[in-house]
């Protein structure tokens, strides 16, 4: 064999264990490359389930529970659409609102109204909230002032913290008194005090909700309280809208008078037995122990379950027909509580003369 036949056959060699390592044919396998990918978990706002980097840094803090008015000449009211839960509750003959706020504390809100017994237990499962009201009965302010000593809510009154709170020189009272919330969370929030702990399970993005498709629904109160919702896919929320003495239907959309129409990502109706305050025999007391009805809308649809609390310090459970838990969208959500015989109506297609009016009417 001359040198130049060897030269060739040693370099066809040479191409061949090439091959052949490239194959995983050779003695020696190539080691493969690998990637790894970090998923990294944000931290959630207990009230909201959604995902932020500073949830915790930011939000080691209590919340803030406000009453607000919710009468004709209150709307619209100021920083409503900020709260991470409100609560629409009974008084005489009207409802109010209890707001609570955490992961934002906009400033100003309002327009801040009186406590009622109802909320003592209403806001007992916050873990110690900053209580916002202003005025109330002699036997309602002992009562606040009960659960104060209790632990089961610190008293951030007009009267405890006076300097958090302003009046309003465009409406007349008591429809004009308005709070500064990081105010009032550096004048009474205890030292050392963390977030509240969660009221809700939040189902993953990826996850559909149950339930049936609805698109907008209506909570009537009894007394001409009657309260519409419709569902805005493009917002990703169930849009309010309240017809009143002062407001038509073409006007009834609730808006917030720094933002926009609300529209939070969850309704939540549960059906509530109302009993007589023991301060006031006008005023009824919701009965937020215990159990009931409840429907919970989410996501576009109407999930049918049962709500349960076994004591003031616990949030209430929400399951299914099955007995499974009822998980919200994470974001804002309205709690509606309309005693046990209350008329709530979920819309269905034949119902489009209702939902044109509501889509006219919507901000």
């Amino acid at each position: 064999m001359s040198r130049r036949t060897l030269i060739v056959a040693g370099s066809l060699a040479a191409v061949v264990s090439l091959l052949l390592a490239a194959c995983g044919g050779g003695s020696k396998q190539a080691t493969p490359e690998t990637s790894t990918t970090t998923t990294v978990v944000l931290p959630t706002w207990p009230l909201t389930g959604l995902p932020s980097a500073d949830a915790t840094s930011k939000g080691a803090h209590p919340a803030i529970v406000v009453k607000m008015d919710n009468s004709p000449d209150a709307r619209p009211q100021t920083g409503i659409e900020r709260a991470d839960v409100v609560y629409e509750l009974l008084v005489e003959g009207i409802t109010r609102f209890a707001l609570v706020f955490h992961s934002e504390l906009p400033e100003p809100v309002g327009p801040v109204r009186s406590a009622r017994s109802s909320d003592i237990d209403l806001v007992s499962n916050l873990s110690t909230p900053l209580f916002a009201w202003s005025g109330g009965n002699p036997g309602v302010e002992g009562e606040v002032a009960a659960a104060a000593r209790k632990g089961l809510l610190t008293d951030a009154s007009y009267s405890a913290a006076t300097e958090a709170y302003f009046r309003s020189t465009d409406r007349v009272a008591p429809h004009n008194l308005y709070v500064n919330l990081p105010k009032l969370l550096e004048l009474k929030a205890p030292a050392g005090q963390g977030a509240p702990k969660p009221l809700f399970a939040y189902r993953r993005a990826d996850v559909a909700p149950a339930g049936v498709a609805a698109p907008g629904f209506s909570v009537n109160f009894g007394g001409g309280t009657v309260i519409d919702y419709l569902w805005d896919a493009q917002r990703a929320g169930w849009r309010r809208f309240q017809v009143d003495g002062s407001h038509g239907r073409a006007e009834s959309a609730t808006m917030d008078r720094a933002g926009g129409q609300v529209a939070p990502a969850n309704v939540v109706i549960m059906f509530t037995e109302y009993g007589q305050s023991p301060s006031d025999s006008r005023s009824p007391m919701a009965l937020t122990v215990g159990s009931g009805r409840a429907i919970v809308y989410t996501g576009g649809h109407a999930v049918e379950g049962t709500w349960s609390r076994p004591d003031a310090r616990s949030p209430a459970v929400l399951r299914d027909t099955t007995g499974a838990a009822i998980d919200l969208t994470p974001g804002h959500t309205w709690v509606e509580l309309p005693r046990t015989d209350a008329v709530v109506t979920t819309y269905a297609a034949t119902d489009q003369a209702s939902i044109d009016q509501l889509t006219a009417a919507q901000r």
